[in-house]
């Protein structure tokens, strides 16, 4: 895989380089600002682009990432692209989500991931793979019970058991039905039992439908709650 990182901490970028050269992948380049992410994506056509979402060398620094990562994509909608923040927010998941329907190929990790890079290179290559990945902390957010706002819409995931909701976190963090089932110490059938009853509490689309529209039905079952449908068909 080939990845552009756009970082403008200069330990950090050298650490995460190091980190990633270290376990196979192609650093094309580096950059600090949108003109010259740009001109590498130009140069070099990566895989996959790794944001940082914050630069302070942009005019307007606080979204930078999610503003390139808009450029590259109208540009090249085939390269990947992973936005890395501070602080994942539901907002900047929305955002990422508003480059195409349905989102694919990108993803939003927290910054503190850097930490671990077998994580951020595994979600490097899935959103490289065409898979829309979200960072684990805010999965757990988003799944988590809400309580009752009164005139706020009813949480989409308020009819899931606990156990519904452990399974939907882990299958938004990316873990197979095997894994899964290996993670919570129970049989693979008893896993694809409690998955099917949540896609069907969430309404998302059956299996061969998901299949002709290319969409991934473990995806959907974490947007239904971003976008805060009720249970709509997506």
């Amino acid at each position: 895989m080939r990845v552009i990182i756009v970082e403008d901490d200069p330990m950090l970028r050298t650490t995460y380089v190091t980190a990633l050269t270290h376990l196979g992948v192609e650093v094309a380049g580096t950059a600090e600002t949108m003109d010259r992410t740009l001109a590498l994506v130009d140069e070099h056509a990566p895989d996959a682009v790794s944001l940082d979402l914050r630069l302070v060398k942009e005019p307007e620094p606080e979204d930078a990432g999610l503003r390139i990562a808009a450029r590259i994509r109208a540009r090249y909608p085939e390269v990947a692209l992973l936005i890395v923040a501070t602080s994942p927010k539901v907002e900047h998941v929305k955002r990422l989500m508003a480059l195409e329907e349905p989102p694919r190929a990108v993803g939003l990790m927290a910054k503190s991931s850097l930490g671990d890079m077998e994580l951020i290179t595994d979600a490097l290559t899935r959103v490289g793979k065409g898979q829309f990945v979200i960072d684990p902390g805010l999965i757990r957010e988003l799944v988590s019970p809400r309580r009752n706002r009164g005139a706020e819409p009813a949480d989409p995931l308020s009819t899931l058991t606990p156990r519904e909701r452990e399974i939907l976190s882990l299958v938004a963090s990316g873990l197979t039905n095997l894994a899964i089932a290996q993670r919570l110490a129970c049989t693979l059938g008893n896993v694809e039992k409690n998955l099917s009853t949540v896609f069907g509490k969430l309404g998302v689309v059956s299996a061969e439908a998901a299949r002709q529209r290319n969409l991934n039905r473990r995806v959907l079952a974490t947007l239904i709650y971003l976008r805060g449908k009720d249970g709509s068909t997506p």
